[in-house]
């Protein structure tokens, strides 16, 4: 495995336990909250030519990954609810698009880890089946 995807795989591992414990220490409206906010950045994410980019600048294109993840996984202790909301959401969405198509075996795992970590904030929201459904979809 590549040493700078091994760096990596490592840093999202970490930040995702930070991400999944503000996750679990949210109530249910937070969590319906996030889990809104963290489709919509999945959503805004997709259309971008580069979607593992969102929220960062233009200069930092040439880096080779995107500093949002850490700067977002930073703020999840925040203080400010709708920081750490948001923050979260974020930290989902870019993730997610970094991971999704990563070659390497332990980005994949940390893809799961992020697909874990939106499956438990759609359990609980407490959706329905069809309301589940398609917030999966809308996400892909």
């Amino acid at each position: 495995m590549n040493v700078l995807a091994h760096c990596r795989q490592l840093m999202l591992r970490r930040q995702a336990a930070a991400v999944l414990k503000a996750v679990r220490a949210f109530d249910a409206t937070q969590r319906k909250t996030t889990a809104d906010q963290t489709l919509a950045e999945i959503q805004a994410a997709s259309v971008l030519p580069h979607p593992h980019w969102h929220g960062a600048s233009e200069s930092m294109l040439y880096r080779p990954w995107s500093p949002v993840a850490s700067v977002t996984a930073g703020r999840v202790r925040d203080r400010s609810v709708q920081l750490r909301q948001r923050s979260v959401a974020l930290w989902l969405a870019v993730v997610y698009h970094e991971t999704r198509q990563a070659p390497h075996p332990g980005l994949q795992a940390v893809h799961r880890q992020v697909l874990g970590i939106l499956r438990e904030l759609r359990e609980a929201a407490h959706a329905t089946p069809a309301a589940e459904q398609a917030w999966f979809k809308a996400a892909a």
